[in-house]
């Protein structure tokens, strides 16, 4: 940490004198108790530290799907190969405080690490979510799969790079090198360009395993997501 960070944290937060401890502690949660900040608000300002990658994104997906429709009835297989990157720049973006050397700064701040990504995740889980709802939507109704079978064929490659990206970031190699999540999501989205002369694997005999799939990539997606919250817990144990 460099000298004009360290200097502008102890002008901040000031070392309380010893002798006075009791008055210090009874200012501190008077003070605590008039500005302490609610769920909606803690989730309604990470709104703003969301990088506007995040976000362009799946207006990209949104934008292919629509202009899509109306030239290829198939162009679920272009939506699918990019979803990969909707979920990887969003993991890419949950690791800025590694990049940056600042975890050990901000999960001591006035909220907590686990609270900052909890908040991230419902900005950005209930974003994506209703991303792949309408996606499915309108690819769906032109495409000759049907709307559940397409957003299956959405969700499947976007929990792949997720769970992949949020797995690798426990590594060494992914915690010294976040643009992992990105190769992650380049892989993923191959697969589904490869798999999109495949038509057979598309098949309905098959649909029934594609929604097998995407159940149980929603489970593992949710184990991932705890083990994200335990990490932080065991790491300030």
């Amino acid at each position: 940490m460099n000298s004009r960070i360290r200097r502008t944290l102890s002008e901040a937060a000031s070392t309380p004198d010893y002798n006075r401890k009791d008055q210090f502690i009874r200012a501190y949660r008077r003070t605590y108790a008039r500005t302490r900040i609610s769920t909606i608000d803690i989730i309604r300002n990470q709104f703003g530290y969301i990088r506007m990658s995040v976000w362009l994104i799946s207006l990209v997906a949104l934008a292919v799907a629509i202009w899509g429709i109306n030239e290829d009835s198939e162009v679920v297989f272009a939506v699918s190969a990019i979803m990969p990157f909707v979920s990887g720049i969003a993991v890419f973006d949950f690791l800025r405080s590694g990049m940056y050397e600042m975890t050990e700064l901000e999960s001591v701040t006035y909220v907590s690490k686990r609270g900052i990504l909890f908040a991230r995740f419902i900005c950005i889980g209930v974003a994506h979510i209703a991303l792949v709802a309408l996606l499915a939507f309108i690819v769906g109704k032109q495409s000759s799969y049907g709307c559940l079978m397409t957003g299956a064929m959405l969700t499947i490659p976007y929990l792949l790079s997720s769970i992949t990206s949020m797995e690798l970031e426990r590594t060494t190699i992914g915690r010294k090198n976040a643009m992992g999540c990105i190769i992650v999501s380049a892989i993923v989205s191959g697969i589904m360009i490869v798999l999109n002369n495949e038509r057979w694997f598309f098949a309905e005999i098959n649909q029934g395993v594609w929604y097998i799939a995407a159940i149980v990539l929603i489970i593992m997606e949710c184990i991932e997501i705890k083990k994200t919250f335990r990490w932080e817990e065991y790491a300030w144990n």
